[in-house]
Order: structure tokens, then C-alpha cells, then sequence
């Protein structure tokens, strides 16, 4: 099956409409978030409308179930995009759910409805992105033995807890291991982890916070090590897309808040829109949204021809600029900004959770080193 840009047009439009009437109406009240039975009913809603792809049995059009052409990429990209701007936690939550279910397709395991709403994917170790060694493995390659003991450490499960954002009612998780020179894949069930919920975590309100580190042995997924190597590049492409796009969605509500409150908040007179401090901050959003616009239009390729460097480049770049922007929407709301009730102060604490997502900023500059053979 493929999509094409006038499906795709379609498709978002309905999502569209589906994000504004059901998913934003919830949303509606930051202080009081979308709690779990509300995500569950979405999730199942999700699933019903095809927006999340119900099993690895059946094929639709589902986020992240296309990702071989341009228009299917602007797709998944865009339906992030739209159902952010509604809820970044919601968004955030069906993008690891959706790249759950891609990852256990190129596995061969199967999954029905109620496997793929349990499923949680953690998609990188236990910190960062193991500086410079994770980059040289996916380039190819012998690796040094330094190297080698980094991502064994990065990827040991039983010594180090993993930190985890997810609904309460998680069943399942689908992490990388280190297995000798390549990356594998484990399924695990809750049942074989340890696993301690946290205090309430910086963003993403509408999901729980945990620690887990597995108890039982696990194991790992036979694959070939040119296929692993060539399968976490991929998930790493897409996860990095997902979360720019959604600080994409989550920047275009931002704006919409801070130009209406601008236009209807009167100072010395007049709107305080007319006021050129307000302007400047105004401007600033604007030329946040303009570069995550010609990023993500940039990056619709096939996952196969999209590089990696250029795309972790690309969150490196953007990442920052978009905390900056939603920041000030929160700057141009004035004290009421910090509310949690008038919007901004939930959007930026989103916005900086999607930053420190799958390794931050540092972090992707360390990544860059390696990928490129700046670092040893």
C-alpha cells in the first residue's frame, strides 16, 4: 500500500478535525491533564480511526506504518504534528507506541490490538547516547574495545535502571541489548522487571513516570548484525523525527496562544501586539516555526536515504530553538505566562522534556563527533 500527497492531505485533514474536537477539548484545562482512563479512550479511539496501526496482522495507514516514501514521511510527520498541537504528552505517547509496533515488525513478532497499547518502546540505553561509540557502530566497522565497553554499559539492563514515560498501565516493554559487537532486541514483560513509579517529572503530565531495570535474564532477538545495525539506525531516525515534529505541534499552539492573548491584552492604550519588546518576541516564534517547517519539509525522504548524522544534526539545531520560541510565548503572556492554568507554562515544560528525550542536546553533539571522526 502506498500513500500519496493527496492521500495524505486527506488523511491529516481528518486527523485534523479529530485532534481539535477531541483530543484538544480534554486538553482544554492544563492544571487538570489528560489522566489515564481519558488517554486510554483516546488510545482506543486511536486505534479505531486507523491513526494507530492495530496489529502487526493488518495494514493501513497508520503512524510509522509507511516510512519507504517522501509523502508517507510528511504524513507521519504531519499526524504528529496535528495531534501535538492538541496534547505534546498525547503525541508523544502514540509516537513511541506506533514506533513500537514498526520495531516489532522488522522483528517478526506479532502483535494484536491489546499487545500494541501495552507495548512501550525504549529506544536507547540507559544515558545519552553513548557519546561517540553508538555513532561509529552505526557507521561500520571494527570497533575499539573502548567503544565495545561503552555500549555494553549503555545497554546493560541489569545494572542500571532505565528511566521510562509512559501510561500507568504499561505491560511490556521493547528495549535494545548489547549482544558482544551489535545491538539486539529484547521483549520483556513487567512482570520480569523492577519497577519503582517516580515523583511527578518535569513535562508530559498526561503520563507516569518510572524506573525499571530487569530482574530476570531476558532475551535477547536473533538477527544478523548488518540488520540490527541497519534497524536501530532506522528507529533512531524516526524516533528523532517523531520528537521534532511534535515540538513542532506543540510550538504552533504556542504561537496561536501568544498571538491571540497579544491582540486582546490592551497596555498604555493599546494592544500590547504594538509594542515592539512583544513584536521581537513575536518574531522570535515566528523564525522557530519557519526552521522547523524547512527541517521537517527537508527530511520527508525514504528512512532508507536519510542520513543519520543530518537528522540528529538537524534535533541538535532545532531542539533548542523550539524551547527558546515556546519560552516565549510564555515571555509574552507576562506573569500570567507561569500560570499553570493559561497554557504556556505546560508547553514549555513539554517542550523541554521532548529536548532531554532520547538523548539531549550535549548529547547529540557528542553522537555528531563520533559520526563524523571528530572524536576518538
Amino acid at each position: 500500500m502506498h500513500l500519496d500527497t493527496e492521500d495524505s492531505q486527506r488523511l491529516l485533514e481528518e486527523l485534523g478535525r479529530f485532534s481539535r474536537e477531541r483530543i484538544a477539548h480534554l486538553a482544554a484545562r492544563p492544571h487538570q491533564p489528560i489522566d489515564g482512563r481519558q488517554l486510554a479512550l483516546l488510545t482506543r479511539e486511536a486505534l479505531d480511526m486507523g491513526i494507530l496501526p492495530p496489529s502487526t496482522a493488518e495494514s493501513g495507514f497508520g503512524l510509522w506504518e509507511h516510512c519507504d516514501t517522501a509523502p508517507a514521511m510528511a504524513f507521519n510527520t504531519g499526524a504528529l504534528r496535528h495531534i501535538a498541537g492538541a496534547s505534546p504528552g498525547v503525541a508523544f505517547t502514540w509516537h513511541r507506541l506506533a514506533l513500537a509496533r514498526w520495531v516489532a515488525v522488522q522483528l517478526g513478532q506479532p502483535l494484536g490490538a491489546d499487545d500494541l497499547t501495552g507495548l512501550q518502546l525504549v529506544p536507547t540505553g540507559h544515558y545519552g547516547l553513548a557519546r561517540g561509540s553508538l555513532a561509529r557502530w552505526l557507521r561500520g566497522g571494527a570497533l575499539e574495545t573502548a567503544d565495545q565497553a561503552m555500549l555494553a554499559d549503555w545497554l546493560d539492563r541489569h545494572t542500571h535502571t532505565t528511566t521510562l514515560h509512559a501510561p500507568e498501565d504499561w505491560k511490556q516493554l521493547l528495549w535494545p541489548v548489547w549482544a558482544g559487537e551489535h545491538v539486539a532486541w529484547q521483549r520483556v514483560d513487567r512482570s520480569t522487571l523492577n519497577v519503582r513509579a517516580e515523583k511527578a517529572q518535569h513535562g508530559f503530565d498526561e503520563l507516569a513516570g518510572f524506573s525499571v531495570i530487569l530482574a530476570g535474564a531476558g532475551t535477547a532477538i536473533a538477527m544478523a548484525p548488518e540488520t540490527s545495525r541497519t534497524l536501530f539506525a532506522h528507529m533512531l531516525k524516526l524516533d528523532m523525527l517523531g520528537l521534532l515534529a511534535i515540538g513542532a505541534g506543540a510550538l504552533d499552539h504556542g504561537q496561536a496562544l501568544a498571538r491571540a492573548y497579544a491582540a486582546i491584552r490592551r497596555q498604555g492604550g493599546s494592544a500590547i501586539a504594538a509594542h515592539p519588546a512583544v513584536q521581537h518576541m513575536l518574531s522570535d516564534i515566528e523564525i522557530a516555526r519557519h526552521r522547523i517547517d524547512m527541517a521537517l519539509a527537508a527530511l520527508a525522504q525514504p528512512v532508507d536515504s536519510l542520513d543519520t548524522g543530518a537528522v540528529a544534526a538537524a534535533r541538535a539545531n532545532i531542539a533548542p530553538a523550539l524551547c527558546h520560541a515556546t519560552n516565549q510565548v510564555m515571555q509574552v503572556h507576562g506573569g500570567i505566562g507561569y500560570i499553570r492554568d493559561a497554557g504556556p507554562e505546560k508547553l514549555v515544560r513539554d517542550q523541554n522534556m521532548l529536548k532531554l528525550a532520547s538523548g539531549g542536546t550535549r548529547d547529540l553533539h557528542a553522537f555528531l563527533a563520533g559520526w563524523t571522526g571528530a572524536s576518538a
